[in-house]
């Protein structure tokens, strides 16, 4: 009987102890062996944006039909997957046509006026406009091998960026806008899949 008891004491220990290195044997040489296991997290980071100061022009408005643009391009890190999976959106205050057109976005102005602007932003440094217009609060799915990029391996992108946005301002919605400084903040987040 203590036989029985004796050997599921010691089954019991076996199972509840976690795994260990096994040792070498004793001799004129001996080897051991060590497991090695390490989780890396998915990671993404968003660099390389600045801010942007438009400050246009009598000659810049001489084309009512015309559109002030700015541009920029920036980097985003991801270690999902080879590709570099990401999720972006692109918080702010939204604009006139939310729900048509390209005017989601808007700047706080003097007088409680508005001025409405469109945003695109492209998982591409190249290629603003292949990602489409934004919406404030959408998220959309982008990688940072997309128009066959490398995938970065580093927190910067070594200044190659490998993603683009723009902001566009119509003439027309300048011109009709109330005189003075209009200001707004884009937060733009980025997360893994």
């Amino acid at each position: 009987m203590k036989k029985v008891l004796f050997a599921s004491a010691i089954a019991a220990a076996v199972i509840a102890s976690p795994a260990l290195a096994q040792d070498g044997t004793l001799g004129s040489s001996s080897s051991a062996e060590v497991d090695i296991t390490t989780t890396i997290p998915k990671l993404v980071r968003i660099s390389g944006l600045q801010d942007i100061t438009l400050n246009a022009t009598a000659t810049d408005l001489a084309n009512t039909s015309g559109a002030y643009n700015r541009g920029q391009t920036f980097c985003v890190y991801s270690n999902d997957t080879t590709n570099g999976l990401y999720k972006l959106t692109v918080n702010g205050q939204a604009g006139a046509e939310l729900n048509t057109g390209e005017a989601k976005y808007s700047l706080s102005g003097p007088e409680g006026q508005t001025l409405s602007f469109a945003l695109w932003t492209s998982d591409i440094a190249n290629d603003v406009y292949a990602g489409g217009t934004r919406r404030p609060g959408q998220a959309q799915n982008g990688r940072t091998t997309a128009g066959g990029q490398q995938r970065t391996t580093t927190l910067n992108c070594n200044g190659t960026e490998n993603a683009s946005m723009n902001v566009r301002f119509t003439n027309a919605r300048i011109l009709a806008a109330v005189a003075g400084t209009y200001t707004g903040t884009l937060t733009f987040v980025v997360e893994a899949l």
